[in-house]
Order: structure tokens, then C-alpha cells, then sequence
């Protein structure tokens, strides 16, 4: 193979370095509280070939003890269930009182007959658990995609590591990293308005990117094939080559051509990545070539 620049093997080395240390030991999701509101999402977890059951624990369906904190913390997300009328009721609220004092990362799904807005508000102001990690659910129309989303974002760090183990669970989290560098590199192109200085931050998002993708399919790349990869889907220098023939026909707006540019080319960036992984990593790049060429073509929603 090639020998790599030394920017960019040094580049390659710490996103992989970054990507490892990041991916180390998580717990499980750990279910608790009322198993019947989460049944269905325990269910979508599991159902696809190749799962690792021991990924979701459901460790405490009943009402929450102080001692179970210490098991709680073990957990990579806290999923916890309740069953509620309108207004939260003091079993639940001592419930979330454990789960807060946990400091894991939450959902917190509460049922009702009706969407039990008072309760999701009343859940809300328990110390230890953030708004947005409450979610009402009215009872037969439980939120699956929803619920998957907010798990995907709560799991942060570990989310690679878990969808590598729950494939049904893997493409809300690569979801969520391709959006998440998208953006990134939208505003990093935005910013910068020196040609060409953005492009190492560009590259090292993209590198990451590719690195943590590979992870969700149970992928680990080394230095050079990632910095390869990243080379042949396109990134980087070839998309800001486009952004700069834009800008001699719209210099005004020059920042949102650059921005658009950055974040959509990641976006295609990120599908081809998706798309190369789960055909098992071929050695071979040069269909991954054309299935990058091809999403930036059609353009990635």
C-alpha cells in the first residue's frame, strides 16, 4: 500500500485512538420500572438476526429500591417504564428519585390512557432527569421510532459498541453520528473563511465518522485502510473543490454554499460508509466508490 502522508497517518492514528477509547467497556441498556411499557421496544431491539440478548438487561421490573442505584450506574442507558393516570403519583416519583440519583444517561417512557402531559412535566423536575429524556406514550400507540432515536442519542459513546450487538438498534445510531458530523462539518465550513484551512477539520470528522460506522457493524479499521476509505468515498478535498467553483457564481452567499457542501457531502460520506460495512468490508473500494458517487448524485435526506 501507499505510504500514507504523515498528516494524515497521524490524523488516522488519533481518530482511531479516539474511536477505541470511546467504544471501551459499556454496560447494557438496563431496563426497569413497569416492564408493560417497554415491551415493544424490548422487543424491536431483539429482533434481528445476530443479536446479543445480553444487551438489553431487564434488571428491576417492580418499584426501584435506593440500593439499586449501584446497578443502574453499571448501565450504558437507563430505560425505566411507568404506568401513570395524569398527574405523577408518588411511587413513580420516588422511582425516577433512584434513577436521577443513578446519573446514567435515561429514557423514561410513562404510559397512560391519555398522553399523561402533567406527569411528563412533574417527571421533568425530579433532580437527575432531563426534560428531554421523558417521553409520554399513549397506551397501543407506543412511539417506537421516537423512542429509538432518543436512545441512540442518550447511548452517546457507547451507542457504537451496541449496535454492533443489536443490528435492529443500528441504524438509529448511525443515524445519529452521520447527522451529527453533518453538522459539524456545516458549521466548521460555514466558519472558516481561509481556502482551504477548514479541510483538515473536515477530514478528521470524516475519518471518525468512518471509524465509528465500522464499529456499529462490529468493523474495526486500521490507520491506513480508514484513511483510504475516507480518500476514495470522495471526502473532504474533493467536496470543497466543488464549494469553490460555487463560490465564483455566488460569492454573497458564499458561507451557506460552503456549508451546504460540507454537510451534504458528509452525509453521502456517511451512507456509502453504511452501505460498504454492511457488505461485509470488501477489500475491494470500487463499488464503494460508485455507491458514493451515486448518493451524491441523488442527494442524501
Amino acid at each position: 500500500m501507499r505510504k500514507l502522508p504523515v498528516a494524515s497517518a497521524a490524523m488516522a492514528m488519533k481518530a482511531v485512538r479516539d474511536v477505541r477509547a470511546e467504544g471501551g467497556a459499556h454496560g447494557p441498556l438496563r431496563m426497569c420500572g413497569s416492564t408493560a411499557p417497554l415491551e415493544e421496544l424490548r422487543d424491536a431491539l431483539l429482533d434481528a438476526p445476530g443479536t446479543d440478548a445480553r444487551a438489553v438487561d431487564v434488571f428491576a421490573a417492580r418499584r426501584l429500591r435506593p440500593d439499586d442505584v449501584d446497578a443502574l450506574r453499571r448501565a450504558a442507558v437507563v430505560i425505566y417504564g411507568a404506568q401513570v393516570v395524569s398527574s405523577l403519583d408518588d411511587a413513580t416519583r420516588a422511582d425516577l428519585e433512584v434513577v436521577g440519583r443513578a446519573g446514567r444517561p435515561l429514557v423514561a417512557v410513562l404510559e397512560g390512557v391519555d398522553l399523561p402531559d402533567e406527569a411528563l412535566v412533574e417527571a421533568a423536575r425530579v433532580p437527575g432527569v432531563h426534560p428531554l429524556s421523558v417521553l409520554p406514550s399513549k397506551r397501543g400507540r407506543f412511539p417506537l421510532r421516537k423512542t429509538m432515536r432518543l436512545l441512540a442519542e442518550r447511548a452517546g459513546g457507547a451507542g457504537p459498541g451496541l449496535a454492533a450487538r443489536l443490528p435492529a438498534f443500528r441504524p438509529y445510531v448511525v443515524d445519529r453520528l452521520i447527522e451529527t458530523a453533518s453538522r459539524r462539518n456545516g458549521l466548521v465550513a460555514t466558519a472558516v473563511w481561509i481556502p482551504g484551512a477548514d479541510l483538515p477539520v473536515l477530514t478528521a470528522v470524516q475519518l471518525r465518522l468512518v471509524l465509528q460506522i465500522g464499529a456499529c457493524h462490529g468493523v474495526e479499521l486500521s490507520p491506513d485502510r480508514a484513511v483510504e476509505l475516507v480518500g476514495v468515498l470522495g471526502a473532504g478535498f474533493g467536496l470543497r473543490t466543488v464549494a469553490r467553483e460555487l463560490l465564483d457564481f455566488v460569492p454573497v452567499a458564499g458561507w451557506a454554499v460552503k456549508g451546504s457542501v460540507a454537510y451534504g457531502g458528509t452525509r453521502a460520506l456517511g451512507r456509502a460508509a453504511d452501505e460498504y460495512f454492511a457488505r461485509g468490508a470488501p477489500a475491494d473500494l470500487t463499488r464503494v466508490r460508485e455507491a458514493a458517487e451515486r448518493l451524491r448524485r441523488e442527494g442524501v435526506g
